[in-house]
């Protein structure tokens, strides 16, 4: 791999914001998509603020029909834990904020990504750990 391409994928790895900043601007976009829209989840990188300063935020986003395992390898629902749209933020990395995001949507799809953006740029007095918004979800009340 050329030194470039390696440089430009580290980039897109950084939680510098400078450099993930500059990343963007240098390949024309917004924010940075690590996986497909049109599912249950995507991963999506951005820039943002958060208590102050510019940080670059690593984000998780799924709906609350996401099925995931614990740490026994059983299966368990968000919505079973957290039937409200939440935002959960964790400790600063390598890669940026880790910021996780639920919300009640039959999938994940680039409007949708856009305006979870927006929230996450909008939504004053942010801080570490779990904030749960909205009304209960309506499919966590009908599924069994």
């Amino acid at each position: 791999m050329n030194d470039y391409f390696e440089r430009h994928a580290s980039a897109a790895r950084s939680g510098d914001v400078k450099v993930f900043s500059d990343y963007l601007r240098e390949s024309d976009q917004p924010f940075l998509i690590l996986d497909e829209p049109g599912g249950q989840q995507v991963r999506v990188r951005f820039t943002g603020s958060f208590q102050g300063r510019d940080v670059v935020w690593d984000c998780h986003f799924t709906t609350l029909n996401v099925r995931r395992k614990d740490h026994t390898g059983s299966t368990e629902r968000d919505q079973e834990q957290a039937p409200h749209n939440f935002i959960e933020i964790d400790e600063p990395g390598a890669s940026g904020i880790p910021i996780r995001v639920g919300l009640d949507l039959p999938f994940i799809d680039m409007p949708a990504i856009r305006k979870m953006i927006i929230m996450v740029r909008n939504y004053k007095g942010l801080h570490r750990g779990r904030h749960e918004f909205g009304e209960q979800s309506a499919r966590s009340r009908t599924d069994p």
